[in-house]
């Protein structure tokens, strides 16, 4: 296994608080009627999953037009013992490629995307093509 990168992030105050990345690339300030973790986590998985899927289409020799697309929907739940917990929705546009063709590659997207990976089997995720 070869590590490709790594970083870490600092929160002091937890929703309502603020935090930043080790190389002070990005900071945020949280709270709750403004930005959350939620907000940082659709984010990341729409950016990591945007990459994989120009990964998979690169290797099967497909051309992914500019204007490709990746939403992330995150809900926030409470159970019914006061405990929380996320799901995802990915919805994904590729302008020009017949759907079929699409759900194809949002699929094998899906099994390399590191969000997917580490997801799977702990949150509710729904992925599908626009």
């Amino acid at each position: 296994m070869k590590q490709l990168s790594t970083i870490s992030a600092t929160t002091a105050g937890g929703r309502a608080g603020k935090g930043h990345t080790s190389d002070n690339r990005l900071e945020a300030q949280f709270s709750p009627t403004g930005t959350t973790p939620e907000h940082l986590f659709a984010l990341g998985y729409s950016a990591c999953f945007g990459s994989a899927l120009q990964a998979v289409a690169g290797a099967k020799k497909i051309h992914l037009p500019p204007d490709f697309a990746v939403t992330v929907t995150v809900p926030l739940f409470m159970d019914d013992k006061g405990g929380y917990y996320i799901a995802a929705d990915l919805k994904v546009t590729i302008p020009g490629m017949d759907k079929a063709e699409a759900e194809k590659l949002v699929e094998a997207a899906h099994q390399v995307c590191p969000y997917s990976k580490a997801t799977r089997n702990n949150i509710e995720v729904t992925v599908g093509v626009a």
